[in-house]
């Protein structure tokens, strides 16, 4: 089973495959305060609503993925 952590930073880092760096600059969000948000700390709601945002975008990316792969297949039959 996967294992979830608690952080939508980190979440969203990993499932971006993106580091804290990364994640600062393609928000335009200073980095540090992407690090304090790491923390647990300061976390707007605004900001929580966008990376829920972003991990549920990638979760549809990766449905399309496998809608993609089956139409091929059934195409290829």
């Amino acid at each position: 089973m996967e294992e979830k952590d608690d952080n939508l930073v980190k979440q969203v880092c990993k499932e971006y495959e993106l580091t804290a760096n990364q994640l600062s600059e393609k928000l335009e969000i200073p980095r540090g305060t992407i690090g304090r948000w790491m923390t647990g700390k300061d976390l707007p709601r605004t900001a929580e609503l966008l990376l829920n945002s972003m991990l549920e975008n990638r979760k549809l990316e990766k449905k399309l993925e496998k809608f993609k792969i089956f139409k091929n297949a059934l195409n290829e039959l």
